[in-house]
């Protein structure tokens, strides 16, 4: 089982969703062009991505999630 992520937002929505699945333990790949931030702060979004792939979730495109 694995889990593939995607949606709005990606700084609070998306992030903590993917943070909490692999918490839990589940596989988690997030589709990052399936993706789109509030950005409150600037570069939010691109820290959120970073924070989910320090914390284990693999960072894919569509047509990577699509080709496996």
């Amino acid at each position: 089982q694995r889990l593939a992520i995607m949606g709005l937002a990606t700084d609070y929505c998306v992030k903590f969703s993917v943070l909490d699945a692999l918490a839990a333990g589940y596989p988690t790949q997030v589709i990052v062009d399936g993706c789109r931030g509030v950005n409150l702060q600037p570069d939010d979004s691109e820290r959120a991505l970073q924070d989910m792939a320090r914390a284990g979730a693999q960072l894919v495109t569509l047509s990577q999630f699509l080709a496996n």
